[in-house]
């Protein structure tokens, strides 16, 4: 492997817009950068430079070379500029929020950093405004997540819904691959990736690769109720293709018998589309430029509230970093990605916590609660605690301490001091010879005999008591009489 004098050559005369481009990895944000740099350099900046996008960038490049000092004033005054939009009315039509008004500078930045461009940024940063963080906006509720679903035109928009809801991922996020999805089963009470063909294939959620192969890849899980709408869009998906999907092949496609990629703008038209049958968006008031649910971040912000007032096993610190990672956020600080590398199945299991609550239709969430609730009586009727629990309330209600205790009535009341010497006699002999079960077992029958009032009969020791549970059975029964 060698570079020849040519290319060198070549890669020194090249364009500073092609060296700006050379520096952002994501396409969404070079595209958003470059738009951004069109109508800096383009439309804020026409009297001073000339020519097309392309001369325009190259001019500012080369004058700023020539003179730093030009152009840090220049970026200074563009600061002022954008500025005074901060200051102006919320229901002005030209007011800019604090919170968007570094997007103006940082295609500069990197357009200056690429051509090894210096000028002085920190005093560029001084000039920022403060950033206004109260936001009274809010993510949609399940109610109205429910209404768009009653509004989707097909699989695909059913699953676009569901896949937002109970992810949280950003509209970036659904540029995914089938090859991104990996169904996460549930056996017993443990969460596996993979099964063997003996283990019943109960999906309890599914993961997905969000952002793949960039620095910025992590998990997200979605719900078995978005999986199985997953499976149901996989069938529409080859019904059009009229083939299997392959693991490379985008699972959002624009319409049509080819596997062309949908991008995020289209599905985001798809929920606007949605939204406004649903009467959710309705046209905003005069002044007004936003609404209080962002279209594909209320989404997120749903999925964000559900998941942090839900119940969990680990710390709240442990738990909240987990929820940060599966939003795809550096944590709560920068070093909890590196330092609390988490298994893909420990986030599931804490993701499960939530499912009831991230699970839109009422059927599907009371299925999972069911489901939820079997698995949690089944695991405690197994466990050694519940068992002492239930021997202990069985011995109080049916075993030697409540029979004692009817015999001391028994004693008590009772003023044949003889009766009293064979009753205890028998007593005695009943618990001491007869196995607990016996004892128990005559005890109820007794017992029940007793609540209904009904008399101790020669048929009723015939049929209902066994042959060693008659010995003194009429004594027991006065003395249970006596409870």
């Amino acid at each position: 492997m060698k570079i020849t004098r040519e290319e060198l050559s070549h890669s020194t005369e090249e364009q500073s817009l092609d060296l700006f481009l050379q520096g952002i990895k994501a396409e969404a944000t070079k595209k958003k950068y470059t738009r951004t740099l069109r109508k800096i350099v383009c439309e804020i900046f026409e009297d001073i430079l000339e020519g097309n996008f392309e001369e325009r960038t190259n001019q500012l490049v080369k004058f700023s070379k020539e003179n730093p000092k030009w152009a840090t004033n220049l970026v200074l005054n563009l600061s002022k500029k954008v500025k005074e939009r901060t200051k102006l009315p919320k229901d002005h039509s030209n007011y800019l929020n604090p919170s968007s008004f570094d997007s103006y500078f940082k295609p500069i930045k990197k357009l200056f950093d690429m051509n090894d461009v210096t000028i002085s940024w920190k005093r560029v940063y001084a000039t920022f405004p403060e950033i206004d963080n109260l936001s009274t906006g809010r993510g949609w509720t399940r109610q109205e997540i429910q209404r768009m679903l009653n509004f989707a035109n097909g699989a695909i928009d059913r699953l676009i819904i569901l896949i937002a809801a109970s992810s949280g991922i950003r509209s970036g996020g659904f540029d995914l691959d089938w090859e991104d999805i990996t169904p996460i089963f549930k056996v017993g009470d443990e969460l596996k990736m993979e099964i063997t063909e003996s283990e019943s294939e109960q999906v309890a959620c599914a993961m997905l690769r969000i952002y793949k192969g960039s620095s910025w890849q992590y998990p997200a899980f979605i719900t078995s109720e978005a999986y199985s709408a997953l499976q149901d869009y996989k069938s529409e998906w080859i019904r059009e293709i009229g083939r299997e999907p392959k693991p490379t092949e985008p699972i959002f496609k624009i319409e049509g018998s080819l596997p062309r990629r949908a991008s995020s703008a289209s599905i985001k038209k798809r929920v606007e589309r949605m939204t406004q049958k649903a009467g959710l968006r309705k046209p905003l008031p005069k002044g007004q430029r936003r609404y209080d649910v962002p279209i594909m971040n209320g989404f997120r912000r749903f999925w964000n509230k559900t998941c942090k007032e839900s119940l969990s096993r680990d710390s709240p610190l442990a738990s909240l970093i987990k929820k940060e990672y599966m939003m795809g956020h550096s944590g709560l600080v920068k070093l909890d990605r590196n330092y609390f590398k988490t298994h893909t199945i420990e986030l599931a299991e804490e993701y499960m916590t939530t499912v009831a609550d991230l699970t839109i239709s009422d059927e599907f969430r009371l299925r999972t609660d069911n489901i939820r609730l079997r698995s949690e009586r089944d695991r405690y009727a197994d466990s050694d605690l519940i068992k002492d629990l239930q021997k202990r309330i069985y011995n109080i209600e049916k075993g030697r301490t409540i029979r004692t205790g009817n015999f001391t009535k028994y004693l008590l009341s009772e003023k044949d001091n003889v009766k009293k010497e064979l009753t205890s006699l028998w007593y005695y002999l009943f618990e001491a010879i007869h196995p607990e079960e016996v004892k128990q077992s005559c005890w109820e029958k007794l017992y029940k005999l007793n609540e209904e009032g009904k008399p101790l009969t020669k048929e009723f020791l015939d049929n209902e008591l066994a042959e060693e549970q008659k010995i003194g059975v009429a004594n027991l029964i006065k003395i249970f009489s006596q409870k």
